[in-house]
C-alpha cells in the first residue's frame, strides 16, 4: 500500500510517494529487539529518476558516490538531519543555486555518527522537499530539482 503526498505549494513538481513498508523497515531499525537491527543504518535517498526510498548506509555510494567522501552537506533546521549531494551537479540559475543530482538524507546522533532515520525525520525530510522542490525547463524538457537558496 502507498501513501502518496502531494505537493501543493509546487503543483508543478512531482508527487513523492512513500511505501508504507518504510515505516516497518524504520520501527525495526530503531528496536533493540534484533541484533541485526541495531546493526543496520537506515538513510532515504531521492533522485531526478527515483521516488523517495530507503536504504542502507552501504547502498548509499551506489546512489551518491561521493557519499561521505567529497559531499557538500545542508543541514535541516531544528534537528540533526542531513542532506548530502555532489557539488559538481548543481545549477546556478537566476541567482539560485538547484540540486539536479540524487541526495542522501540521513540523521546523526549530536556527536556526527550517523544513525537511522526515524518516521519523524522522513516527515521532516518529505516537508522540506515540499517547499524547495521546483521544475525547471530547458529546451522543452522539464528538470525537476531541489532549490537549496
Amino acid at each position: 500500500m502507498n501513501n502518496t503526498i502531494p505537493f501543493h505549494s509546487a503543483p508543478h513538481a512531482p508527487q513523492i510517494t512513500v511505501d508504507v513498508n518504510i515505516l516497518s523497515m524504520l520501527k525495526q531499525a530503531a528496536s533493540c529487539l534484533s541484533e541485526m537491527a541495531s546493526e543496520n543504518v537506515y538513510l532515504a535517498a531521492i533522485g531526478p529518476d527515483m521516488e523517495l526510498t530507503i536504504i542502507m548506509e552501504e547502498d548509499a555510494p551506489s546512489i551518491l558516490p561521493c557519499f561521505d567522501e567529497d559531499d557538500a552537506l545542508i543541514a535541516v533546521k531544528g534537528a540533526p538531519l542531513f542532506i548530502s549531494y555532489n557539488p559538481a551537479q548543481v545549477l546556478k540559475l537566476a541567482g539560485k543555486r538547484y540540486l539536479t543530482g540524487p541526495v542522501i538524507f540521513y540523521s546523526t546522533d549530536g556527536h556526527s555518527t550517523i544513525v537511522s532515520l526515524t518516521v519523524e525525520d522522513i516527515y521532516r525530510f518529505q516537508t522540506y522537499l515540499e517547499s524547495h522542490s521546483t521544475t525547471l525547463m530547458a529546451d522543452g524538457q522539464k528538470l525537476t530539482c531541489i532549490c537549496i537558496d
